[in-house]
């Protein structure tokens, strides 16, 4: 193996003790290069240069802002027979949480894993985890200011702030359907979103999102439901909470709602969003894009 690893250094605590790779690793790999990212967008650039300059695994040791980041980049370099790895050093560790319930196999890099893809004006913007539309949307641009607090109270806090004078539902129409009130919508390929298992069934490699629609719950539904939910138990006996399989959905409006990939804002890159003539927006999914592997941390 040629190993190029790229580490975010702010990302979680135990990133103090130094970065340490399994033996499996380093025993195997013919030459092992590590960078560390410097300021935000860098892990793209790092993984797509590492991809063109012949590394065939990409090791993302950080949290899901850095998987995504890393992902995005090795996609976008069209470099064929490139391998992810996850080394889970943030403080949420959504996507490496859904990696390790996979079934174990004896050898390493032979699971590929689905991956989500965002196409808007004709852009495209990659996602290993999950797709969240309105007030997930809301909810991880508040969380994404408060890093250095533990996830799920990071989240937790978000939503508290979610629910004041911003709360609200957004007329969406998706697919071919009706316009409907939305709170929110999450199309997912892992199981966890926001540390919280809000898709508890979600498979890496079955083609499909996961998705997880709420209508218009008032702020007292949320409060009666959130203890069940952040067990993953959804009460789909409500008629405005309700799941689906999908492998591709289209998402449109009147005027853009807030959104985010894998906890991160996608018009960071993308540019702002427009309304004209509607907002709208395509998730899909690609069939076991990659191969991914989780490494055990050892520090």
């Amino acid at each position: 193996m040629r190993v190029f690893v790229i580490s975010n250094p702010v990302a979680g605590k135990r990133f103090k003790q130094g970065l340490r790779l399994p033996d499996w690793i380093t025993s195997d790999a013919h030459r092992v290069v590590h960078r560390e990212t410097a300021h935000q967008g860098h892990g793209e650039s790092l993984a797509k240069e590492a991809c063109q300059q012949g590394f065939d695994t990409i090791i993302a040791a950080g949290g899901d802002g850095t998987i995504h980041e890393i992902l995005n980049g090795v996609l976008r370099s069209q470099s064929h027979g490139v391998r992810m790895a996850i080394l889970p050093m943030g403080t949420a560790n959504d996507y490496a949480y859904s990696l390790a319930k996979r079934p174990r196999v004896q050898e390493r890099f032979t699971q590929r894993v689905d991956v989500g893809a965002m196409t808007y004006n004709g852009q495209q913007r990659y996602f290993a985890n999950v797709a969240g539309v309105g007030f997930p949307g809301r909810a991880a641009e508040l969380a994404r200011g408060m890093k250095r607090l533990p996830a799920r109270l990071r989240y937790t806090l978000a939503i508290l702030r979610c629910m004041g004078a911003s709360y609200r539902t957004d007329p969406v129409r998706i697919d071919a359907q009706e316009p409907s009130s939305y709170l929110m919508i999450s199309a997912a390929i892992g199981m966890r979103e926001g540390s919280y298992p809000l898709t508890p069934d979600a498979k890496l490699d079955d083609g499909l999102f996961d998705l997880l629609l709420v209508g218009a719950l008032r702020r007292r539904d949320i409060v009666r439901y959130f203890p069940r939910m952040i067990r993953g138990d959804i009460p789909t006996s409500d008629p405005r909470i309700t799941t689906d399989r999908k492998s591709k959905l289209v998402i449109r409006s009147a005027a853009p709602i807030p959104l985010h990939l894998d906890g991160e804002d996608p018009w960071r890159v993308l540019g702002p969003p427009t309304a004209s003539p509607e907002f709208r927006f395509e998730l899909s999914v690609l069939p076991k894009a990659i191969a991914m592997e989780l490494c055990a941390d050892r520090s």
